[in-house]
């Protein structure tokens, strides 16, 4: 029997429809697969909340270099409580980014309820527990540390902790020789213990994370009796950082044999700061003055914005733009032409129009050039020396380059400005990571904060409201006449 010509155009149609189905069904598993296998990944967070760090990308590609496998084991939390769904799903987001970043890291989340043999075969008797090992190295996580309660009441907030954590283990695992570093004191020093303002507590937790310890040191009180004062043999790099009185001549000999043998030295000092000798010996001086800005000052005048210099530890930041912030900074001058032994990078500086303020008359409150009096820039703030072992050099032949960071400001690294500058944190842990010759570590740390602002000048604010005043309510009438004659020609 013949079909009638209205069922064949309803089977046409329907066989068409069905045809497109069956082949929009196999473009998309086409890409389901093509995406599975190449994965594209983005954050569309504002602070990039979903990604894996700077610092902890560079830490597992320096494990993926070594090439050995990182095991590890995260357990979870208990269940039935209220939080425990979160604490679950924090750590396996962190296990799936930690699998698709490195070729040396192999994860596994384990039921700690359910699994209780493997709990017991890595000694872990806790819920919530992270064990990261490599060989004979291990290192154990505990819960509290992975997770930090924050505010109060309806306020209160869970954090998670396990990138940082996972980031100081891989610290250990890279290093399992724990570096110490210390900052003399005895002199007014900032203290790596204080806690306040003015204290280096911050940098010293940043430091631990590195699996560095940074250490007071009293070179008088801190040695055995009758014996001259000396830099500890165990000692990865010196800190002097703001001594209020100058150092002694036997604690001077002691830092220059130091420097002399090899070893590393920051210098942070402010611009009344007494001079150490062993400046002095690399004719480096800090000019009497503040270094001041007219192009870039924030937010006071005595605040110059730092330009970066082509040095390793600050080349991500001036890749991204990040700011480092300084206070009321001191000049640093190396000499000119440098000896041959020595090697002077620029590292912190003013623009062209910095200058060295010596004082004089105010415009408005703020500083002004005043060449009879001042000194034009551009004006180093922070400059890095490499020294090497040759005749006449400092460093006797026969030891390895000594590296020495001079930085005319201290407050740059103290607890107070610290935060406040989205790149401080990132240049002094960067500084001690050069000073202790761990180039490769070199990275970014940590996410600055990003605020969103919409700046408009009074010429944009001019166009928007004509645009609000004028054209809207013209193209208003202007769509209201058009309606009006389509209608009226019906």
């Amino acid at each position: 029997m013949a079909l009638s010509r209205q069922l064949q155009r309803r089977l046409a149609y329907g066989g068409n429809a069905m045809l497109v189905t069956a082949m929009v069904i196999a473009l998309v598993v086409l890409l389901y697969g093509i995406a599975d296998r190449n994965r594209i990944r983005y954050d569309v967070s504002a602070e990039g909340d979903n990604l894996l760090q700077a610092d902890t990308l560079k830490k597992l590609s320096l494990l993926d270099r070594e090439g050995q496998t990182v095991q590890v084991t995260a357990f979870t939390a208990q269940e039935g409580k209220k939080d425990s769904y979160f604490k679950n799903r924090a750590l396996k987001d962190l296990m799936l980014e930690l699998d698709y970043h490195s070729t040396a890291v192999e994860t596994r989340f384990v039921d700690f309820d359910r699994e209780r043999l493997t709990a017991e075969s890595l000694g872990v008797t806790e819920y919530g527990h992270l064990v990261v090992q490599r060989g004979e190295e291990r290192v154990d996580i505990k819960a509290r540390e992975l997770f930090r309660n924050t505010g109060k009441g309806a306020d209160r907030k869970l954090e998670f902790l396990g990138e940082a954590a996972f980031n100081r283990a891989a610290s250990q695992i890279l290093s399992t020789r724990r570096q110490t570093i210390y900052a003399l004191r005895g002199h007014g020093e900032l203290d790596p213990e204080e806690a306040g303002p003015d204290g280096l507590s911050e940098v010293a937790e940043l430091l631990d994370q590195e699996n560095y310890e940074l250490k007071p040191l009293d070179l008088f009180r801190d040695r055995e009796a009758d014996e001259a004062p000396v830099i500890p043999a165990d000692a990865a790099a010196v800190l002097l950082a703001r001594p209020k009185a100058a150092l002694t001549q036997p604690e001077e000999d002691a830092l220059v044999a130091y420097v002399a043998n090899g070893g590393s030295v920051l210098v942070a000092l402010d611009p009344r700061s007494p001079v150490p000798w062993l400046l002095d010996r690399l004719d480096v001086t800090l000019p009497e003055g503040v270094v001041m800005d007219r192009l870039r000052v924030f937010p006071y005048d005595d605040r110059p914005v730092p330009s970066y210099g082509r040095h390793s530890t600050v080349d991500d930041l001036r890749e991204q733009h990040i700011v480092t912030v300084v206070a009321h900074a001191a000049a640093v001058r190396t000499p000119e032409p440098a000896p041959e032994w020595m090697k002077v990078t620029s590292v912190l500086r003013t623009t062209r129009d910095g200058w060295i303020d010596r004082g004089g008359e105010l415009e408005s409150g703020s500083a002004v050039y005043q060449p009879e009096i001042d000194l034009a820039g551009p004006v180093d703030m922070a400059v890095a020396l490499e020294l090497r072992p040759e005749e006449g050099s400092l460093v006797n032949v026969g030891k390895r380059v000594s590296r020495v960071m001079v930085v005319g400001d201290a407050d740059w690294f103290t607890n107070q400005l610290l935060a406040e500058g989205p790149g401080n944190a990132s240049f002094a842990v960067n500084t001690f990571r050069w000073l202790l010759w761990d180039d490769a570590r070199l990275s970014m740390i940590g996410r600055p904060t990003r605020v969103h602002r919409l700046a408009l000048t009074e010429e944009d604010q001019g166009r928007i409201r004509w645009l609000v005043i004028g054209l809207m309510p013209m193209l208003s009438v202007l769509l209201g006449g058009a309606v009006w004659a389509s209608r009226r020609g019906r």
